[in-house]
């Protein structure tokens, strides 16, 4: 049965990458309503098993994104606006001539039917994330099992990707089933820290017993570290700057954490001397940037070379969003402008490219505290920091090489998008937040309140 959820919700998130990444609202809530549905049957009608609770902090923190993104959209007193968020009774004044409506009570967002809609959207990325933190309790004596999905659909956006780019004649961009390059390789840099460490954890399970064991755990890991390859070949492909950089750091967080805590998953540290515990790490961090520097294309060098000159960085139009994006952050600070608000409300702080629509702010960060103000940002901020704090903290103290692996991909899965999302709105695209809900689900054992990690053997030294 719990394969069957498994692969349900795979298909939901499938068909979200398939319909151009669920930016359609109507394929969107088609996905929302077959996790609904998953939900209901897996939490409802399954047995329940003892699965330790979620941690309070992360708990709380990510029911307040949900509360104070519902709490928009009930219509309060103006008096009581007045206080709370004074430039919506401004904006509300202004437009009373066109739109008419009552003056009585208003909701605190400016586009209720756009907040409504990704009121429902975050309560379905906080399902992913409770069904894929379920299943992977559940599914323990397969520890991998939960990153299934995102690997074979990431593995067949990759594949169309290169295959966009090589079936024309004069070349072209990869972007899989997405519209816009730089969300597709959002998508695959949350993908490619599981597709390296996977093969990794096999290799690391079967090195003492290599001799005895079948050829099966080689193959297995060849063929992931073939997905590994055509991932990031997709990712360069698609000629996503940051994309690029994004996948490179993902590796290098994999890598020099696998590194550098070697051995301690067996409770006790490779008996070497300190100073040479960091030499594989330096060694990697050297490929690293060799990689940045040589396994680039000719396009992709050339979108590096525009955003070297300086002629450009100072004209850069994404730069100037984010400057006028202050004064709309300045407005409405405590609660927001409304979740989807963004396009609407920006107008009046809009100098940049004034005859262009700007719907997104082109950084994650800047959009969420415009839309949410202070309070709503610092919730979703403090579920994400829990998170990562304490996958890294399982990383360090994991009982087993998958466990440890697993902890290790998902940290750098989630530094991957968080980086990538101070220049781009990888997080307002459905499928790619669902990834992200997904990853978190991954690494959602790490994230529970009976968590406990005594300090390993041998680590005084």
């Amino acid at each position: 049965m719990n394969f069957a959820i498994l692969s349900a919700l795979g298909v939901a998130f499938g068909y979200a990458i398939a319909e151009k990444a669920g930016v359609e609202l109507r394929d969107w809530n088609l996905t929302l309503f077959i996790v609904g549905v998953v939900g209901a049957v897996h939490f409802f009608w399954q047995f329940r098993a003892k699965i330790p609770k979620l941690d309070p902090v992360a708990a709380f923190s990510a029911v307040a994104v949900l509360l104070l993104t519902a709490f928009q959209l009930v219509p309060l007193p103006v008096n009581l606006l007045r206080i709370l968020s004074p430039n919506r009774v401004d904006l509300l004044n202004a437009t009373l001539p066109i739109t008419g409506g009552s003056t009585r009570f208003v909701t605190l967002t400016a586009v209720p039917n756009q907040t409504a809609e990704y009121l429902l959207t975050l309560a379905g990325y906080f399902l992913v994330f409770l069904l894929v933190r379920d299943l992977s309790f559940r599914l323990s004596k397969w520890p991998w099992a939960t990153a299934w999905p995102l690997l074979i659909v990431a593995a067949l956006e990759a594949v169309l990707g290169v295959y966009q780019v090589y079936a024309q004649p004069s070349g072209g961009t990869a972007t899989g089933t997405y519209v816009n390059r730089d969300h597709y390789a959002g998508l695959l840099e949350m993908v490619l820290p599981f597709a390296a460490m996977y093969p990794a954890a096999i290799m690391q399970r079967e090195k003492d017993n290599r001799f005895e064991s079948p050829a099966l755990p080689a193959i297995n890991a060849s063929l992931l570290l073939a997905i590994t390859a055509i991932l990031l070949v997709a990712i360069i492909l698609s000629l996503s700057r940051m994309g690029f950089i994004a996948a490179l750091a993902a590796l290098l967080v994999a890598g020099v954490t696998a590194l550098s805590l070697r051995g301690r998953q067996s409770g006790n540290r490779l008996p070497a001397a300190r100073w040479s515990r960091w030499i594989p790490p330096a060694l990697l961090t050297m490929v690293i940037v060799l990689a940045f520097v040589f396994l680039p294309t000719n396009a992709l060098v050339a979108r590096f070379a525009d955003l070297a000159n300086t002629d450009q960085i100072s004209s850069d139009t994404r730069v100037q969003m984010w400057r006028d994006t202050t004064g709309l952050i300045k407005a409405y600070p405590l609660f927001g402008c409304g979740m989807g608000g963004y396009e609407s409300c920006f107008l009046r702080y809009k100098t940049v490219a004034p005859m262009a629509t700007v719907d997104y702010a082109h950084n994650d960060y800047l959009q969420v505290l415009a839309e949410l103000g202070i309070f709503g940002f610092c919730a979703g901020l403090i579920f994400v920091m829990r998170i990562v704090q304490r996958t890294a903290r399982a990383a360090a103290y994991a009982s087993s090489i998958d466990q440890q692996y697993i902890a290790i991909a998902c940290l750098a899965s989630i530094i991957a998008i968080l980086l990538h999302s101070f220049v781009d709105f990888n997080m307002y695209v459905p499928a790619n937040g669902m990834a992200f809900a997904w990853v978190a689900g991954i690494a959602g054992p790490a994230v529970s309140r009976s968590t406990r990690h005594p300090s390993p053997k041998g680590d005084a030294n």
